[in-house]
């Protein structure tokens, strides 16, 4: 019999291993009954290196887990890559629920939460709650802000983990946060393509200017140009995130070259937006403004 990384101390016991091998130093026991070959990583960037610890934390469980369950709340939210803030990943507790009708799960490192619906879904060999449903029972914990965000995120361009039906299905049904999951439901978009994006767009509503559209494709004299991340149509006014890697990597950055040049030649203005200037919303929001009024029609 293979035990794996992880295991729990009856299985390695049934098949011939000794409790005081189990005592060894160089096993974790993250959970009492279980224990776990430590798996080293080498990320560096601190969201990485928590996502893999969760990782290893709720595999580590598995193997004395009820009979039913599925990890929650913000664990499967974090587990599906949904964008939390820092301050909730760095909390090392895992959200283990179970059906209403059993005992609620009760164990150091573990918040255990009994579920009236009961719909389970495995992903990456674990099962989860469905993504809409771990977005709206983390809506107490999030800013109304960061809710929208979340939500932009499952139901974005490319590879989207919910539909908008989902995420309104989920904020329907009563439990904590439900009133502020329905408020966000307002401000959700369809369509975008990263959190920051999302982030800009809250900057620019929240700070009195219009909304700018998503995915509006600009084309010029019948060629097409580049559909940029936000934009004011009407003042042709395209509005670009740029993250690290559009100048770390070569040929990405030489496209982005060509790529704001022929939006000028099509007559737009284009305003790049890095997380150094998304950090001072106030600031960011009065420059939009100011082109804005400049290029108002």
């Amino acid at each position: 019999m293979e035990l794996g990384h992880h295991f729990s101390c009856d299985a390695a016991v049934s098949v011939g291993v000794s409790r005081r091998r189990l005592r060894g130093g160089d096993l974790d026991s993250r959970f009492r009954g279980s224990r776990s070959v430590p798996v080293a990583t080498r990320h560096t960037d601190e969201f990485a290196r928590l996502h893999h610890a969760l990782v290893q934390r709720c595999l580590a469980f598995i193997p004395v887990a009820p009979a039913e369950f599925c990890f929650s709340h913000g664990t499967a939210a974090t587990l599906y890559g949904i964008p939390l803030p820092l301050r909730l990943r760095r909390d090392l507790r895992i959200d283990v629920s179970v059906p209403v009708a059993r005992p609620q799960p009760r164990a150091s490192g573990v918040r255990g939460h009994r579920l009236n619906l009961w719909e389970v879904r495995v992903f990456r060999g674990m099962p989860l709650v469905a993504p809409a449903v771990a977005w709206a029972q983390v809506a107490n914990v999030l800013t109304l802000d960061e809710l929208v965000i979340a939500g932009d995120y499952l139901v974005q361009r490319k590879h989207p983990k919910s539909s908008p039906d989902d995420l309104v299905a989920a904020a329907s049904v009563p439990r904590r946060g439900a009133r502020q999951a329905r408020r966000a439901l307002l401000d959700v978009r369809v369509g975008t393509d990263s959190p920051p994006e999302s982030e800009l767009r809250l900057v620019l509503v929240r700070a009195g200017l219009p909304e700018p559209l998503i995915g509006h494709t600009v084309i010029h004299e019948g060629y097409f140009v580049g559909t940029p991340d936000l934009a004011y149509v009407e003042q042709k006014v395209a509005i670009e995130y740029q993250g690290s890697g559009h100048w770390l990597d070569r040929d990405v950055f030489e496209d982005d070259i060509i790529r704001r040049e022929l939006f000028e030649r099509a007559g737009w203005k284009v305003i790049l937006v890095t997380a150094p200037r998304l950090r001072q919303p106030a600031q960011l929001a009065a420059e939009v403004a100011a082109v804005l009024r400049e290029r108002a029609v």
